[in-house]
């Protein structure tokens, strides 16, 4: 009953790319600073609009970037510390004030370590690559949410999520906790559990249930007529339902990022083009808060022990495949050959439970 010895539930997977942050929350002329992969990386944007990210620590004495200013052209960081300036183009060095125009020091040589990104739906990915690898050039393609461009986030929700990664992200994909978990009037609070049949299918780096007629139970569903919705999962932590409605489209996108050691951000993105939703927007907007807000609470509850004393999680029956299927596809990515194609562990099945 209990999955496979699995990697270290705080160890994260590289060669692959993240969410990092919204595209509004990156601005001309604005330097952010965050703290991914417990590390300090910083954002900002060129005057032509193209999103970087640094390593947000000076090489000369360890100072922040971040609190450092552009050049008028978004082109050149510079430290607050010395004055230190960095091309945000490769992260190499173009100049330090101190030096006389006479030395001989190739400063060019000095770089800090530059991040790909992806920019795409009002969303940036950051691309985490191999420890050998000094930023590096991706080697797996950047995600498509299967999106028009045009299409933009209506509703973004952020929480933090306390404890190991691998808690989190299960959290994703484990169907038994919502009648117990999440109780709002408007989602199963009331409702009686029924019994659950669902096919599933692997995807690249992944698996999703098919689009299907979503639960009679989830009230939600109900106001949108006779919808269907398909729920995929995506390495390392990205969860996509999609729903559809005649014409019309609404994709609710939660991602999880590793931050500092121990804890994570959960970003829950909704998208749709309903005129009927938009119209209800702050209404929607609070539903969304309330309900990942009840995942962060558990999540700090359950770390409470976890942080405490050891625990191996005893995964019982169809209700718990899918978080054995998560443990199994990240330790496929880990021990694929170098250079080789990630090749998907999952065969995909029918399974049962109830909710």
């Amino acid at each position: 009953m209990t999955a496979p010895a699995a990697i270290r539930a705080d160890a994260l997977l590289d060669d692959i790319w993240y969410f990092a942050a919204l595209s509004r929350d990156i601005r001309r002329g604005r330097l952010v600073r965050s703290i991914l992969f417990a590390q300090p990386i910083v954002f900002g944007r060129t005057k032509a609009g193209e999103a970087f990210a640094l390593a947000d620590q000076c090489p000369h004495r360890g100072a922040p970037l971040s609190a450092g200013h552009l050049s008028e052209d978004g082109a050149i960081v510079a430290c607050p510390y010395h004055g230190w300036r960095f091309r945000v183009a490769d992260g190499a060095c173009a100049g330090i004030p101190a030096l006389m125009e006479s030395s001989a020091q190739d400063i060019a040589k000095i770089r800090i370590r530059r991040f790909a990104l992806h920019e795409e739906n009002g969303i940036l990915w950051i691309y985490w690559p191999k420890p050998s690898a000094n930023g590096g050039s991706p080697g797996i393609s950047a995600p498509d949410i299967g999106l028009p461009r045009s299409f933009r986030p209506k509703i973004v929700v952020r929480e933090k999520a306390e404890g190991p990664y691998d808690e989190a992200v299960i959290g994703l994909v484990d169907p038994a906790h919502t009648p117990f978990v999440h109780r709002q009037w408007w989602w199963r609070e009331g409702a009686g559990l029924k019994d659950k049949t669902k096919n599933f299918e692997p995807t690249p780096f992944g698996f999703k249930m098919p689009a299907h007629a979503p639960s009679s139970n989830s009230r939600i569903y109900k106001f949108l007529g006779r919808p269907t919705t398909e729920i995929e999962f995506r390495l390392p932590g990205v969860r996509l339902e999609t729903v559809r409605a005649g014409r019309r489209t609404i994709l609710s996108l939660t991602m999880i990022t590793p931050t500092e050691t121990g804890q994570s951000a959960i970003t829950h993105v909704i998208y749709w083009d309903l005129p009927m939703l938009t119209l209800l927007q702050p209404i929607v907007q609070e539903m969304a808060e309330s309900f990942l807000e009840q995942d962060a609470a558990i999540l700090r509850a359950q770390n409470m022990n976890l942080a405490r004393a050891p625990h191996r999680p005893l995964y019982v029956g169809d209700p718990d495949e899918p978080a054995k299927w998560y443990l199994r596809l990240k330790r496929a990515w880990v021990e694929r050959a170098a250079g080789e194609p990630f090749v998907n562990p999952i065969a995909g099945a029918t399974l049962h439970w109830r909710t």
